[in-house]
């Protein structure tokens, strides 16, 4: 089996770094250093500028991390152009999580948003509806907050556009602002300390220091234990090479179990006692094959099976955003056809789902963690990567054979990984939606197992229709739990 947690983190930082700078005041021209466990893991770039009647909003970002076996890297540009009045242009974000970049272009008409996706010199076209409610454009967000800060508010919340999220407005909300000081760029500053809270991101609060013009001057957005620590600093402070090497976040993720799981691949049936020491426990989903017992705030009880045992909601059997090509799970790309009826083989139902599964298995031969995280039709051609890169080919490959599919991201057991033993490790898989005997079910795929479709050592903590409302595959609703979790095996079958 694969090593299970790697570079998914990558697309969560992204959005942890990009997404508190939407709503900033007057932030022109601005660099940041990007720190994680005490080293450096990347920089961000934030500007506006105006030319005539149009106002446009770019952001730039980089990260690399270490994992047990070397570096993974990844990188993300956006841009927003919006009238002075206040209303959309057009919008687009660069993305390289894999070996390829992925560009993402919105341009706002009366009636929809037309979208246009290039990647691996294919370009693909289609529409999405317009944001529902009332909402701001990102440097009229800036205007309005800076308003309500100047005006002496203690709590701000708006709601705007980010290229990082697509088309699906996302609420930020301040408080607090408390006057502090803060040493940045060998100074103290007087400083405002703030909560901020992120739809993008439900259950993460990051901690914000701005100075009196409202201008970011440092942000701490938690990744369970583990925060992001976002800087002020010079141009040269922020493309500098750190002279440490780069933190080994996927060690520092692991949860140990409370006792080993003899023969995990055989497993039947395994209940778990899930908790946080602080805080409550976030919401788990319930599967096919996982069911949820709320204990109180902080535990829950969690049984898992080997196969499903309860049908799919009714709303999922119609829902179209599990059967939809899109940028990451792009089932409409030649090359995933090509290789979807390679597996199919005249099978339907179940076998057709299992023989999609086994597939990719054999035909990603180089199994790695040198990818950030590649969309389906990038893993088609280079046949290269680890469990998210399995997750995401299978789903394409589900998808355009006709089966209904969808990601979880979560927690799979492995006896030992980065010189720890007994642990569970962040993994990804697909489930596909599948008839069993007349009742509709979401039945989990692990594409990284050789011997057996999936097996209950897995734990499902979020679920992803790895459309572009979710460019990290589900794993931002991971988040909330990473070095928080204690899990203890109450008993295995």
């Amino acid at each position: 089996m694969l090593a299970p947690a790697r570079r998914w983190l990558l697309p969560i930082l992204a959005l942890a770094c990009l997404l508190p700078l939407q709503a900033r005041g007057q932030e022109k021209d601005r660099w940041y250093t990007l720190d994680m466990m005490g080293g450096k893991v990347g920089w961000m770039h934030a500007a506006e500028s105006r030319e005539g009647d149009r106002i446009t909003t770019r952001s730039r970002m980089s990260i690399s991390i270490a994992r047990a076996d070397g570096q993974a890297s990844m990188s993300m540009e956006s841009e927003f152009v919006e009238t002075a009045a206040g209303e959309p242009v057009s919008m687009k974000r660069v993305q390289k999580f894999g070996t390829e970049a992925v560009t993402i272009s919105y341009t706002f008409t009366k009636s929809v948003i037309e979208v246009t996706t290039t990647q691996g010199g294919t370009t693909s076209t289609s529409t999405a509806p317009l944001p529902e409610g009332a909402w701001l454009t990102p440097a009229a967000a800036e205007r309005y907050s800076l308003q309500r800060f100047k005006s002496g508010a203690k709590e701000i919340s708006v709601r705007t556009l980010a290229p990082e999220t697509g088309p699906t407005p996302v609420t930020l909300t301040r408080k607090g602002f408390e006057k502090t000081t803060l040493e940045v760029m060998g100074r103290s500053l007087d400083a405002f300390k703030v909560t901020s809270e992120n739809t993008a991101m439900p259950g993460s609060v990051s901690t914000e220091w701005i100075d009196a013009e409202g201008e970011l001057l440092r942000t701490e957005t938690p990744l369970g234990a583990t925060p992001i620590v976002m800087v002020r600093s010079t141009r040269e402070e922020a493309l500098a090479k750190s002279a440490a090497p780069s933190p080994d976040v996927m060690a520092h993720t692991l949860i140990k179990s409370d006792k080993p799981i003899p023969n995990a691949a055989r497993l039947r049936k395994a209940v778990y006692l899930v908790s946080v020491a602080e805080g409550e426990l976030p919401d788990l989903p319930e599967t096919g094959t996982q069911r949820i017992q709320r204990l109180d705030a902080k535990s829950a009880r969690v049984t898992v099976t080997a196969s499903p045992t309860t049908p799919a909601p009714q709303a999922d059997l119609t829902d179209p955003a599990y059967t939809r090509a899109t940028p990451l799970c792009d089932s409409n790309d030649v090359k995933i056809k090509e290789l979807a009826a390679q597996a199919a083989k005249d099978r339907a139902g179940a076998a057709l789902a299992e023989a999609c599964r086994a597939f990719v298995n054999r035909y990603i031969h180089d199994k790695n963690m040198d990818v950030g995280f590649a969309t389906a039709s990038e893993v088609a051609r280079t046949r290269s990567g680890d469990c998210s890169e399995h997750g995401v080919l299978l789903a394409a490959l589900l998808r355009a054979n006709g089966i209904p599919a969808r990601a979880a991201a979560g927690l799979v057991y492995v006896p030992e990984l980065s010189g720890q033993k007994h642990v569970f490790g962040y993994h990804m898989w697909a489930q596909a939606l599948i008839d069993l005997d007349g009742v509709k079910q979401w039945v989990d795929l692990d594409g990284t197992l050789r011997t057996h479709a999936y097996d209950p050592s897995h734990l499902t903590l979020a679920l992803s229709p790895l459309d572009d409302s979710d460019p990290s595959g589900g794993m931002v609703g991971v988040a909330a739990f990473m070095g928080r979790l204690r899990i203890s095996v109450e008993s295995t079958e």
